[in-house]
């Protein structure tokens, strides 16, 4: 065999071998250092807890209803850009993320509007510009790019920016049913970020493929 012939040969092993690898990543991957069996029972646990609060017709005050607010807004653009990638991402671990904050922020907006149509507080029913913005840069991306993109803007930056919410929420509401609802979130939130933070490592870091 000449050097050419060989070199070909094991480029073409090589590529195969990669190939192999993906496909048993995609089989057996973790969310972060949870397996889908893990993830899925910590998905639904917190999801119960946040069904089970229940929303008075006690009047916010101003303060609560721009907590309210923000918390919509944000729960909002995490569910608009974690349906993109439910169809849009190439690695079996994101697309479990993502999958995982369509059921996280569903639940959630199902139960805040809840609350507010107890409270007579009327909720923003579309995504502000920034939201609008993160789709049009998330669209325009593909395969590994488009899921590092999506880790990285919604998984990292979007759950930080909830916890951030979540943790003001929590400690200043004055209402009950707001105070509890941030309380249940902020649990899962956080298990969201961290698994979002190692998934961010191993997509930047090269160990996946696209």
């Amino acid at each position: 065999m000449n050097r050419r012939s060989f070199l070909h040969t094991s480029a073409v092993a090589a590529t195969a071998l990669t190939f192999t690898s993906v496909l048993a990543r995609a089989a057996n991957g973790k969310v972060g250092k949870h397996d889908p069996a893990e993830w899925d029972k910590i998905n639904k646990a917190a999801a119960e807890k946040v069904a089970a609060i229940k929303p008075t017709a006690d009047p916010l005050s101003d303060a609560d209803q721009k907590l309210m607010m923000e918390v919509a807004m944000g729960g909002m653009m995490q569910l608009t850009v974690s349906k993109l990638a439910v169809e849009k991402a190439t690695d079996a671990d994101v697309k479990l993320l993502a999958q995982a904050e369509v059921d996280e922020q569903t639940g959630l907006s199902a139960k805040l509007k809840e609350l507010a149509t107890a409270k007579k507080v009327t909720l923003p029913a579309d995504p502000d510009p920034k939201t609008q913005e993160m789709v049009t840069m998330l669209k325009g991306k593909t395969g590994a790019e488009f899921d590092r993109a999506y880790v990285e803007q919604s998984g990292v930056k979007g759950h930080q920016a909830l916890n951030a919410t979540m943790e003001k929420v929590e400690s200043k509401a004055k209402d009950a049913a707001l105070k509890a609802l941030a309380a249940a979130a902020l649990p899962l939130i956080k298990v969201h970020l961290a698994a979002s933070r190692d998934e961010m490592s191993e997509l930047g870091g090269g160990k996946k493929q696209g």
